[in-house]
């Protein structure tokens, strides 16, 4: 290790870890980077900063080594329950105001951003279907779990585990909610139906995202996870995560992570043991008397825009003269472009009836832009419109067969509804679309999302599904 932190190429090493992750936690952790990196490069075969980094380079965007070494980094310390003050306060606080708030129109959206491998997502699917699935009987429930190391986001997609993660759990939840397997414990299926697992990356994918399905909620929970990042990289996130919630939402974040005059912007709540923020831009969303709010000033947009963090370097871009140009089909005149944001900006919002209205408006002009017809898709989907949905994708499939992200939107529509094999098709069709394509080439209408991206995302869910 002592040769590796004296190699001259180390600091540049360092340099594009940081940059490609946000993990600033390591900006002066040497030692310990030094360490996981040496286990890296001696399964590589490498001797030397400089082979390991060309090898990076070679991999642009979260490539296959740099995957590994992420996986490495990251902690995937966390059990069930964990945190239980703050497992009180959604209980008792978020949820029922969330459900009243919601209640004509009958949708929960749930972000766990940073995941790791699940017990996080797992637990709140637990607490809705035990203490609340006579409320919740008829709604249509959305938990988005994500994580920036696809080996944690893969085990916890078998929602398998050993009993160290039940040392905050009563064991009458886990035997109501678990199947004993072997020397295993697996989740059952009524409870990891609600959870769907996906790969983000805090620091460079763009947030808010109807694409990206991170949009919307009515809460967010992100606790252990900023500690990674640089202060001025928190400082760009929290407003995103603001708008990355409906009017009334909530965040939750760590214990370890409140600086208060971060959170300016939301209603800050005290409850025992927990400190929550609420996004409030209008005055009947505030809480009731009872609840015990410290008033904040508010700084309310005049109107919702696109947020993202301030881009990181890539590890390499390409020039020019090496991007291979997108596959063309039919390309029908694209949509007015006001139009389509004012439609984008409508959704991530969370204003689906109006962000449909204004697509629909749109299409009535430009019907034959399959663009138009994948929005339509996403909202309807949003909506609990699974029929209107599937057509949607299909038709912007019909009028551009090389569009990429109908036919990934489409496996997922599918694999959701146990349709392994069309998912699979679809999931084909997204790699053979990509095989052309320099992994970091970006995806038309993809918020930022490269082939690479996509790529990774679409062979764990064919590994998910099964790929017979």
């Amino acid at each position: 290790m002592a040769a590796l932190l004296a190699d001259p190429f180390f600091a540049r090493l360092k340099s594009v870890v940081i940059n490609s992750t946000g993990m600033a936690f390591y900006s002066d952790k040497d030692e310990d980077l030094a360490r996981i990196t040496a286990d890296r490069m001696e399964a590589c075969k490498l001797s030397d900063c400089a082979s390991y980094l060309n090898l990076l380079e070679r991999e642009p965007g979260h490539g296959g080594e740099m995957e590994a070494l992420v996986a490495e980094l990251t902690i995937g310390e966390t059990y069930f329950f964990r945190h239980k003050e703050q497992f009180d306060a959604l209980r008792d606080t978020i949820l029922p105001n969330v459900i009243a708030r919601n209640q004509t129109f009958k949708r929960l959206r749930i972000w766990s951003a940073g995941c790791s491998i699940g017990p996080e997502p797992y637990t709140l699917a637990i607490m809705l279907k035990r203490e609340f699935g006579q409320k919740l009987a008829d709604w249509h429930i959305s938990i988005i779990a994500t994580d920036i190391n696809q080996k944690f986001l893969a085990r916890a997609r078998e929602a398998r585990y050993d009993e160290w993660a039940f040392r905050t759990t009563p064991d009458d939840i886990r035997r109501e909610c678990f199947d004993k397997v072997g020397k295993h414990w697996v989740l059952k299926s009524q409870f990891r139906s609600l959870v769907t697992f996906q790969y983000h990356n805090l620091t460079r994918n763009r947030f808010p995202s109807l694409v990206d399905n991170i949009a919307a909620f009515d809460i967010i929970i992100c606790r252990n996870v900023i500690i990674y990042f640089s202060p001025e990289t928190v400082a760009q996130l929290v407003p995103c995560f603001r708008e990355a919630l409906m009017d009334g939402g909530w965040l939750i974040m760590g214990h370890a992570e409140p600086n208060m005059e971060l959170f300016r912007d939301f209603r800050t709540v005290n409850v025992p043991g927990a400190v929550l923020y609420q996004r409030v831009d209008r005055p009947e969303t505030a809480e009731p008397p009872q609840m015990a709010v410290a008033p904040r000033p508010l700084t309310v947009p005049a109107a919702p825009s696109p947020c993202r963090p301030a881009p990181l370097p890539p590890v390499r871009r390409p020039s020019p003269a090496r991007q291979k140009a997108a596959p063309m089909g039919l390309r029908p005149v694209a949509p007015p472009a006001e139009g389509a944001a004012k439609v984008r900006r409508l959704a991530d919002a969370g204003h689906w009836n109006e962000a449909l209205a204004s697509c629909d408006a749109l299409l009535a002009a430009s019907g034959m832009d399959w663009r138009l017809h994948l929005l339509r898709a996403l909202i309807l989907e949003q909506l609990g419109e699974g029929a209107g949905c599937e057509t949607a994708l299909r038709r912007a499939i019909y009028l551009d067969r090389k569009a990429v992200l109908p036919h990934y939107h489409l496996g997922l529509f599918l694999a959701r509804g146990d349709d392994n094999n069309g998912a699979r098709r679809s999931f084909r069709n997204v790699l053979a679309l990509l095989a052309d394509l320099p992994d970091d080439h970006p995806i038309e209408d993809g918020d930022d999302l490269t082939a690479s991206q996509l790529r990774e995302s679409v062979e764990m869910h064919l590994k998910l599904i099964g790929s017979s």
